[in-house]
């Protein structure tokens, strides 16, 4: 009894200390034993403002002059965000301080580091670029292009992955290297694709994870989710026919040894006679091509959520996105969630915030980094 009286006190005095330095206790703590769980995303603080910020097992952190967060990394005990500030320009945080990048109207998509140096993926009004070190390189200007993924190769090789729109408007997935060497990536025949994310087999082969247009017999061009082994294309099952899913889209890739996952979500159509909302967003991924569904949140309009990172550790598989949590005549209000092995855990809590607040549970999570 003794000791879980200690324990009891330790935690008390873990979450107090939390709470004084200006953070946020969540439910959910260390869901993987002897590993810390980085999310990046958006939520209500505890003043009522809905701002850019970084969960720590479930510990909220806030972001300074942050509208939301997109990507996340750990380099040395240092944390490493990406996203876009208040004033809607991309920008990028160390340790909560925040650094402003050139380019109007931009957003910083995804964020990777190197020894000393920090590279941030995105785009601004003039087109597609990546950032080093604050100094910005385009990779396109004055065109339809956006760049959404970033990754540095084994041999220090920058790898930069999005999408342009060629001189017949189609949209291309690409991928660039070392600045504006752009390699198109192959799409269905009369149809279009965008590349979210990169991921390094042994630190090495690179693989990329979106979606494409495909056409079928009863919706047309169906999206559907697929990855690019450098250049050969592998689409993915949608979990139905194209007479009950209108498509799906991969938000994310990651390697785990010979395994390869994708998250994302499937978007089907509603059930005809069934009583209440029955369409919309599921959260899913799929692993070496299986589908995989996820946990899901409250059934609105607008379905149940969507993945948008994933991340594999100590074989446990870790998906961060958002699901309803609540409905208002059947709006879709999603709240930031992570999955571990498919069970869903919600990062926003109505103790985090005030609670005058009628959407309260409106956040979102969107980049993982598990140390």
């Amino acid at each position: 009894m003794k000791n879980k009286y200690i324990s009891l006190f330790a935690i008390f005095l873990f979450f107090y200390s939390c709470e004084e330095d200006g953070y946020q206790k969540s439910s959910v703590d260390r869901l993987i034993p002897d590993r810390t769980i980085y999310i990046a995303g958006s939520s209500y603080n505890s003043a009522g403002d809905i701002t850019a910020c970084y969960w720590v097992d479930g510990v909220r952190n806030e972001l300074p002059g942050g509208a939301w967060a997109t990507d996340i990394t750990v380099s040395n005990g240092d944390v490493y965000i990406s996203g876009t500030s208040e004033s809607y320009n991309a920008c990028y945080w160390v340790n909560q301080q925040r650094y402003d990048l050139p380019g109007l109207g931009g957003e910083a998509e995804a964020i990777a580091v190197n020894g000393d140096d920090v590279y941030v993926a995105g785009w601004y009004n003039n087109g597609s670029c990546y950032w080093k070190n604050g100094q910005k390189v385009d990779l396109t200007v004055n065109g339809d292009s956006q760049a959404f993924a970033i990754g540095i190769r084994n041999n220090g090789s920058v790898y930069i992955g999005g999408y342009y729109m060629n001189n017949h408007h189609y949209v291309i997935p690409c991928f660039w290297k070392d600045g504006n060497n752009r390699t198109n990536l192959p799409v269905p025949s009369g149809g279009d694709g965008e590349v979210y994310d990169i991921a390094f087999m042994d630190g090495n082969m690179r693989y990329y994870g979106g979606y494409v247009l495909k056409t079928s017999s009863f919706a047309g061009y169906t999206p559907t989710p697929a990855y690019w082994r450098h250049t050969t294309r592998t689409n993915l099952p949608l979990g139905a026919s194209t007479m009950d899913v209108y498509g799906a889209v991969g938000n994310a890739i990651t390697i785990d040894g010979e395994d390869i996952y994708v998250a994302g979500y499937r978007d089907w159509f509603g059930d005809t006679g069934q009583e209440g909302p029955t369409g919309g967003y599921t959260p899913q991924y799929w692993k070496n091509g299986t589908l995989h569904d996820l946990e899901e949140g409250m059934r609105t309009e607008y379905g149940t959520g969507a993945a948008y990172d994933i991340k594999i550790a100590d074989g446990n598989v870790v998906v961060v996105g958002e699901v309803p949590r609540d409905t208002l005549d059947s709006y879709s209000i999603e709240s930031a969630c992570v999955w571990v092995n498919g069970e869903l855990n919600h990062l926003v809590q109505i103790d985090d915030v005030n609670q005058n607040i009628d959407d309260w549970m409106q956040s979102t999570a969107k980049g993982l980094y598990i140390e």
